[in-house]
């Protein structure tokens, strides 16, 4: 037992000292593992593998090496390609308004420059919060600009930070997916391990990714994107081809959001026609779970928050919010042109969608809307498309993250 214990001592000894050469199982590793075997300690489990994958031979069966070379055998070779189209914006232009935030608070509007001139009462005056609106022309004025943001209301050009709404869009599937897919939410750089250090390829935001196998590394999830290319769960914003909910026919129209994942996909049946990113409610005005029907549709509708007066901190006033479908009380589906933070939250309960996005499913869903409509509501004639929202996570125990 002496000889045994030296033999051990020896070999610890041997793996501090011994060279290393990167990437390569050294023989002082193996002379490690092989005494404390003998002696009984389980030094290269799954445990200590996953945690010190370093302290083990790279194709220990618990090694990160090889799990990973295990899952990329089970995948064809080349690794297949999600056949998709994506949207297209006339003339680049993804809506027809021109959008500002009003800002140097508090900020006047008038009937006519004039009247601010000579120091008449204003007609209308944004206090607090956050205030969108649209512009429509703009009018010089003994040298000054000023900008008419509705018929007959003007405003001074100090007052006004243009908006660049999001280019960002899905895409429409043209075959159903193999794979769960979805975009990089975050850049980051590839690994060529699950939990190995990132030093691989560059994978920007909105990077649209198949996700060809996963791998949890601790309280982790991994996912394989490319080969030798691994991404940590919380940078990916991921979509799954899911079964229809209870209650939604075969031949119907449905629209998917998991908030967890922050995608919304649009079905007809059973297939996947279509997927993106979204932005739903922040904690404390949570987009609520459920089955519902769209029941009402507006091409462009202003918004305020009716909790609070426009002289509060949190009010808020948009003008021309456009795409907007109601599909639970006052909760919708409506384009954010104030914003580029897809696949976050952001809401105040609603699905904030890119503008090219909003468009899409406008178009997809019922009740159908005729141009020039104001507002179109559902019926018993003509229903509304179905809307399920969930919060479900690629696997149960990243739930109490969230």
């Amino acid at each position: 037992m002496r000889r045994l214990k030296s033999l051990w001592l020896f070999g610890i000894l041997v793996g501090l000292l011994w060279p290393q050469t990167a990437g390569a199982t050294s023989l002082s590793q193996l002379w490690i593992h092989t005494s404390l075997t003998n002696e009984g300690v389980d030094l290269c489990g799954q445990r200590n593998t996953s945690r010190r994958p370093d302290w083990c031979p790279g194709f220990m069966p618990a090694s990160r090496k090889a799990r990973a070379e295990f899952l990329r055998a089970q995948l064809p070779d080349p690794l297949p390609q999600l056949n998709v189209e994506e949207l297209e914006a006339s003339d680049n232009r993804v809506t027809e308004f021109t959008f500002a935030y009003v800002a140097n608070l508090p900020a006047a509007t008038y009937a006519h420059p004039l009247e601010a001139e000579v120091g008449l009462e204003p007609q209308r005056q944004f206090l607090a919060g956050d205030n969108w609106v649209s512009v429509i022309n703009r009018v010089d004025y003994n040298g000054e600009t000023w900008y008419e943001i509705n018929p007959g209301e003007y405003i001074q050009s100090s007052h006004l930070r243009f908006a660049n709404p999001s280019h960002f869009s899905g895409v429409k599937l043209q075959e159903q997916p193999a794979y769960p897919f979805g975009w990089i939410n975050r850049q980051t750089q590839t690994a060529a391990l699950p939990g190995g250090k990132s030093d691989g390829a560059v994978v920007k935001r909105y990077q649209m990714i198949t996700l060809y196998a996963q791998d949890t590394v601790g309280s982790s999830l991994w996912y394989m994107i490319g080969q030798d290319q691994w991404v940590e769960q919380s940078f990916v914003s991921r979509v799954d081809v899911d079964p229809r909910p209870e209650g939604v026919g075969p031949n119907e129209k449905w629209i998917e959001i998991n908030t967890f994942e922050q995608t919304l996909a649009a079905y007809e049946g059973d297939s996947m026609v279509f997927a993106t990113l979204v932005s739903t409610g922040r904690h404390g005005t949570w987009t609520p779970n459920g089955l519902n029907r769209i029941w009402a549709k507006l091409p462009s509708t202003p918004m305020s928050n009716q909790d609070v007066g426009p002289g509060s901190p949190a009010w808020y006033y948009l003008e021309d919010v456009e795409w907007t479908q109601y599909f639970s009380g006052a909760y919708a589906l409506h384009t954010a042109y104030w914003h580029d933070a897809f696949s976050f939250t952001r809401s105040h309960g609603c699905v904030n969608l890119a503008p090219l996005d909003a468009r899409w499913l406008f178009d997809f869903t019922s009740p159908h809307t005729p141009v020039d409509t104001r507002m179109v509501m559902s019926d018993d004639a003509s229903p509304g498309t179905w809307v399920w929202v969930h919060m479900t996570p690629p696997i149960p125990a990243l739930a109490l993250g969230q």
